[in-house]
């Protein structure tokens, strides 16, 4: 067993060291989540994880993977959890599981299903303890957790850390009889041969809100390079005068968002505290890396903040983490292992360390594009048509991601000014079928002036994530206020239709060749890269196009957005290519290329996730 010697049945542990099997046990982790890398490459990534000298891996769990749908359950492919943990033990590697049930994460919700949130005029209380709330934690968990006891260390695996929410003393709720209830829940599942912790900021507020206050369970605290540990651990040992010092999340880079540039952390500055925290005066202190290994937000899984405007995340999750969003391994990889091997060289495995390499890379060239399908055709991929008098929010649609298309029919004149009062979150707006502009969700007057004559006002929403961290985290997607045509009320009176279009179905569109009169934006175009030989690693540019959505067989790689940065290029594994012809599929939401030749795509050898600014 792993024991924190917390436990009151132990007693006070004067050393304040994690014990596995009666002997003090050492350790240095690394983040490296499952979800945002193809299940293929798990291996790879995991034995460079464990080729640096870190012996536990930590991963969250995200809710709305493995349960998109209300009592859908998914645990094959990517979402394979059991498999990955499996891996991980295979490689000489000790798991920590965080399995929230909100994870934060720059993911969408937090982790936490759409259907959760509830509808929109009687929200659940979510990360409290509402019943509803309560009721659906408990029956993901009813799953999920007796799917990990036997992964724990007790019972042979290699599970010995297990988090209990995260960084709850950041959330408003302070809900004690929450954290309670869910600690109960997982000791029922898991039983008492695994240690159980919170994990927070080290601020005041969050140490009173965020821990258990009780005797079995750890309170571990996040912080940085730019903080001084020490500082950290004093405040800590005011509110859990006993136990292992554990730092969750040591950043060695940070998160990005659209329109904001790529944010770095130096090497120098990260190795150089996590020495500090390896030679500490304060005893042993464990140390988890925030990302070691960022990976991709593929599909539209990105999560996204808010501070005083709506900031959604790009789809690369590089981090600046010493692992790249390639799996590369990078200076600040380096300059880690040799921390790890100069002051703990017991936990070295120089058996898999011998082992690990870069993968290949291969820049494909350009791919043009010589079939569409235009924005009418787009609606044959719905999955659902409604006709109601009032607009539908996703959830009200039973809808995760994507996008949702409500068209009525109305008698617009020249130069009418539509308003939508809170856009969730991009409107491409379209008069009978023909693309008029759009309206954003942090524009100031959330409103466009409509050109001529029309019949038929459509509205293609765009769900962009959504806002995982804060009290704006209810966030509705779709239409959810008043829609104004020069004046008059649109979401009242006549019926609107409403298609579905999560865009998870993309083989059953309707390709014809391109015909000289270019389709419009909210178009699919289709071309084909040819590849010889054994597939490699490569990444999209896509310098002739705006915003928008790119497929490669099937596998939805993400949003594109150049012009607002800081990401360029999209990361497309090889193992997602196949010798030969793969097809390619791209949405392009804001402005067609304006000639046929300039329908094309390049596949370039090297990623672009945008210029660095020191975080």
């Amino acid at each position: 067993e792993l024991s924190s010697g917390i436990n009151a049945e132990y007693g006070d542990y004067e050393n304040d060291e994690f014990l596995k099997d009666g002997k003090t046990f050492d350790y240095v982790s690394g983040s490296l989540h499952y979800f945002r890398v193809p299940h293929q490459l798990w291996r790879d990534r995991l034995m460079k994880l464990r080729a640096s000298g870190i012996n536990v891996v930590s991963t969250y769990v995200p809710w709305n993977f493995h349960e998109p749908h209300q009592g859908r359950f998914v645990f094959t492919g990517d979402a394979d959890l059991i498999k990955f943990i499996k891996i991980a033990q295979s490689l000489d590697l000790m798991v920590n599981i965080r399995p929230g049930p909100y994870i934060c994460s720059e993911w969408d919700n937090g982790g936490l299903p759409y259907f959760v949130m509830g509808p929109p005029k009687s929200p659940i209380r979510l990360r409290t303890s509402d019943t509803r709330f309560l009721n659906h934690v408990k029956r993901y968990f009813d799953v999920l957790l007796p799917l990990l006891r036997p992964m724990l260390y007790s019972n042979g695996g290699p599970v010995i850390l297990v988090q209990i929410e995260n960084e709850y003393g950041s959330d408003r709720a302070c809900d004690g009889d929450y954290m309670v209830y869910l600690h109960n829940l997982m000791k029922q599942h898991l039983g008492d041969d695994v240690v159980f912790y919170t994990a927070d900021g080290w601020d005041m507020h969050h140490l009173i809100c965020g821990p258990i206050h009780k005797g079995d369970v750890l309170t571990t605290i996040n912080f940085g390079p730019n903080t001084e540990h020490h500082k950290a651990y004093y405040r800590l040992r005011g509110f859990q005068k006993h136990g292992p010092l554990l730092n969750s999340e040591y950043y060695p880079g940070w998160l990005d968002h659209w329109g904001e540039p790529h944010q770095c952390r130096a090497t120098d500055l990260v190795q150089e505290q996590f020495e500090k925290m390896l030679l500490s005066k304060l005893g042993n202190i464990y140390v988890n890396f925030y990302m070691f290994f960022g990976g991709t937000n593929f599909g539209f899984y990105n999560g996204a903040n808010f501070n005083h405007e709506f900031q959604p995340d790009p789809t690369s999750y590089d981090y600046d983490a010493p692992l790249s969003e390639a799996g590369d391994m990078t200076p600040k990889y380096r300059a880690i292992q040799a921390s790890i091997a100069k002051y703990k060289p017991g936990l070295v495995n120089k058996k898999i360390a011998a082992q690990v390499r870069d993968s290949t890379k291969r820049g494909y060239g350009w791919v043009q594009l010589t079939e569409a399908v235009d924005f009418v055709g787009l609606k044959k991929l719905a999955t659902c048509h409604k006709r109601r008098e009032l607009p539908a929010s996703f959830t009200e649609l039973h809808q995760d991601f994507g996008f949702v298309l409500y068209e009525r029919e109305v008698e617009g004149s020249d130069h009418d000014v539509l308003q939508v009062m809170e856009p969730r979150d991009s409107i491409s707006v379209y008069t009978d079928d023909r693309y008029a502009g759009k309206i954003y969700r942090n524009d100031e007057k959330k409103s466009l002036v409509l050109l001529g004559e029309f019949e038929r006002l459509g509205l293609l929403v765009e769900n962009m994530g959504r806002i995982n961290y804060g009290p704006q985290m209810h966030d509705y997607k779709g239409i959810i206020s008043e829609v104004v045509l020069e004046g008059e009320e649109l979401t009242r009176g006549a019926f609107w239709d409403v298609w579905c279009l999560p865009l998870n179905n993309t083989k059953k569109a309707d390709f014809k060749a391109i015909p000289t009169k270019l389709p419009g934006p909210g178009s699919l175009f289709r071309g084909r890269l040819v590849v010889q030989g054994q597939p490699a690693d490569t990444w999209a540019k896509l310098v002739n196009f705006k915003k928008g959505i790119l497929f490669v067989n099937g596998h939805n790689l993400g949003r594109y957005w150049p012009g607002a940065g800081p990401q360029q290029h999209l990361y497309v594994p090889g193992v997602w290519l196949k010798e030969g012809a793969n097809e390619v599929i791209v949405l392009e939401l804001d402005e067609v290329p304006a000639t046929k030749t300039q329908l094309k795509i390049e596949f370039v050898d090297r990623p672009d996730v945008g210029k660095c600014s020191e975080h």
